[in-house]
């Protein structure tokens, strides 16, 4: 890693009344050192970017992670974002940037910086067969604009959704079909969707879920929103004017830019922000090894079946 770690920091401490433990904090070094990278890059090409979700809380109120978050999450608007993925040659190996466009099979709709040498793997993804880099990762999510008409945003979810699923399973179904971990039903579209393919296929479909999230993003609406991400989450749009100013904050040993409209982000993500919830942020679904590169870890998990002791 490049950022300097102090030895002090992987120590297993007590804090707000939860212990996180010397695994955890081997985590959040690692994703701490992500963000650092990602800080490097968005510097150099004067890339606007702000925290997010839990990791502005953790900034505003522990000036720092959560005691209990294993995650660090990043936001900035559209346009940054498509300047951030213009740059992704920048992050040299172990670290890697993550899109559809950079990792073949990956559809989440945002992108995802990553450590090669580590390991987080999604516990109900663990029998999909994915062969997308599985490093621990902090999440960038771009901001596109939200429409205020509820018709018209309905119809947008809707899209939004369809053109994913669809994307996965033309993909899953042709390019990333594998008969020794496919299911039954997955076998039988297999024989189909290489036909189908020919006309509209995976690549036809996430453009079009792309062009579904991006749709309103040449006017000038009132909120701005992570509709790549959760397209439904009323909770995960902003009013643009609280992205006019920045405010720096101490994270750990970073510091990082929060919006000036942190109080009303949080507020309504969060209700009472001030009130400790202890476990809320934990994601208890991913599987995490700082020491272990995840192709070597899934190598082992598909020779045993079994996940890998610590």
């Amino acid at each position: 890693m490049k950022l300097e770690i102090p030895e002090s920091f992987y120590e297993e401490e007590e804090r707000c009344g939860y212990v996180v433990s010397e695994k955890m904090k081997k985590i959040w070094a690692v994703e701490l050192d992500l963000l650092y990278q990602l800080q490097q890059v968005c510097e150099k090409y004067g890339i606007r970017y702000f925290a997010s979700g839990g990791t502005m809380l953790g900034a505003v109120r522990h000036g720092g992670m959560i005691p209990w978050d294993d995650d660090i999450d990043i936001m900035m608007m559209r346009d940054q974002y498509d300047l951030l993925c213009e740059h992704a040659d920048e992050f040299e190996d172990p670290y890697f940037f993550q899109t559809f466009y950079t990792d073949e099979g990956y559809f989440r709709g945002h992108a995802q910086l990553r450590n090669s040498n580590t390991t987080a793997v999604l516990r109900d993804e663990l029998d999909k067969g994915y062969k997308f880099n599985q490093g621990i990762f902090i999440d960038i999510f771009p901001l596109d604009n939200v429409v205020r008409k509820r018709s018209l945003w309905k119809k947008q979810v809707e899209r939004i959704d369809q053109f994913r699923e669809q994307a996965k399973i033309l993909y899953r179904t042709t390019k990333g079909y594998d008969p020794a971990e496919a299911s039954s039903l997955r076998s039988a579209a297999h024989l189909v969707m290489p036909a189908v393919s020919l006309i509209y296929d995976y690549r036809t479909a996430y453009a079009l879920f792309e062009h579904e999230c991006r749709r309103y993003n040449d006017r000038r609406t009132r909120y701005v929103g992570k509709i790549s991400f959760m397209p439904e989450g009323l909770k995960m749009y902003d009013l643009r004017w609280e992205f006019n100013g920045v405010i720096y904050m101490d994270f750990e040993m970073l510091r990082i830019p929060v919006p000036e409209g942190y109080e009303l982000h949080l507020r309504r993500q969060y209700g009472d922000y001030h009130k400790f919830v202890i476990g809320t942020a934990d994601h208890g679904g991913l599987i995490f090894d700082p020491d272990t590169p995840y192709k070597e870890w899934l190598r082992r998990y598909r020779e045993s079946g079994e996940e890998q002791p610590e």
